[in-house]
């Protein structure tokens, strides 16, 4: 058996597409094709699901891919560290982060990466789905709030901040709230309340406004909020640039939102392969040092933050991935 052929499988399998992963692979179409044929012919089993519109795994493939991901990571990095291996780190790095962590915290991150490490390429896949990283060949993610048990590694980066922000003609019709009980008058753009609890907290002797619109994306929640539409709850990162344009001013200053981790996640064990450890620094260097150049708040509101989080579908994904590694 042609162990090329395993690499040729796990491509597959990441993409879901026979033109994909030849894009990748730098190969025909044709050769995909018949490397994954004959690996099966080897194993004596169907390891893909082929139709006309998708290419999805059998059982039995993806068995296989649990168990040949972490030895070609492991492989790879062994080749890229030997002597006589590339002098600078060169490569694919795959990270997975939330959307609007992606967007607004993780784009600028990597442009300059980019300029430090023009030979490290990355492929960035924003979903609010918790991707396991060894099923699906991923080296490094930024996560929400303190993962789940599973077979990874996890580094807090930083707290991140939320806070109440609305657009300057709401509040020239609206007029802005002198404390949190006035938010019961205004239009509230709001996550969904994570089991049950408001965004406040329920059981904290807070009743918490009503929802006028309810929402677990927090890209849409700014975008409503930017065209009048209420106040809303945001994560200060996403809302920094609309405040230094004039497109949202920030209520309440003086409350801050602050215990919503975020973690860097990555695959167990060594070696770590150069190309991902470069990337590791550098998400340390800049992420882990952004709270420090964040102003101080004269209150805190602990509690709302992480509570907002646990809304969002990623706490259900994570659920569901606990399972499947189960």
């Amino acid at each position: 058996m042609d162990l090329n052929h395993l690499t040729v499988f796990q491509a597959v399998a990441q993409t879901q597409s026979f033109t994909k992963a030849a894009g990748r692979l730098g190969m025909d179409k044709s050769r995909v094709s018949r490397a994954l044929r004959s690996l099966e012919e080897a194993l004596g089993t169907t390891l893909l699901a082929r139709t006309t519109r998708s290419v999805r795994l059998t059982p039995e493939g993806e068995a296989l891919l649990r168990q040949v991901a972490p030895l070609l990571s492991g492989l790879q990095a062994a080749v890229e560290r030997a002597p006589g291996g590339p002098a600078i780190p060169t490569g694919e790095v795959t990270l997975t982060a939330p959307p609007d962590v992606g967007r607004a915290l993780l784009a600028p991150v990597l442009a300059g990466f980019r300029v430090r490490h023009p030979t490290v390429r990355v492929r960035a896949v924003l979903t609010y789905e918790v991707v396991d990283l060894l099923d699906q060949g991923v080296d490094l993610a930024l996560r929400v709030g303190k993962p789940g048990a599973g077979s990874f590694v996890a580094r807090k980066l930083m707290d991140l901040e939320a806070g109440f922000f609305a657009s300057p003609r709401y509040v020239e019709r609206r007029g802005r709230p002198a404390a949190l009980p006035d938010l019961a008058r205004h239009e509230c753009l709001w996550p969904p309340p994570p089991r049950g609890r408001g965004p406040f907290g329920a059981g904290r002797g807070r009743p918490p406004p009503t929802a006028s619109v309810e929402c677990s994306d927090f890209g849409f929640l700014a975008e409503l909020a930017r065209a009048g539409g209420g106040v809303a709850l945001l994560p200060t990162f996403l809302a920094a640039q609309d405040v230094a344009l004039g497109s949202l001013v920030r209520l309440l200053p003086e409350v801050s939102f602050r215990d919503a981790p975020l973690f860097l996640v990555s695959r167990p064990g060594k070696p770590v392969p150069p190309r991902v450890q470069v990337l590791k620094d550098y998400l340390w260097e800049t992420l882990h040092a952004a709270p420090r150049r964040q102003p101080p708040s004269a209150k805190s509101g602990q509690g709302l933050t992480s509570d907002v989080m646990e809304g969002v579908p990623r706490q259900r994904s994570e659920s569901r991935a606990a399972q499947r590694r189960a």
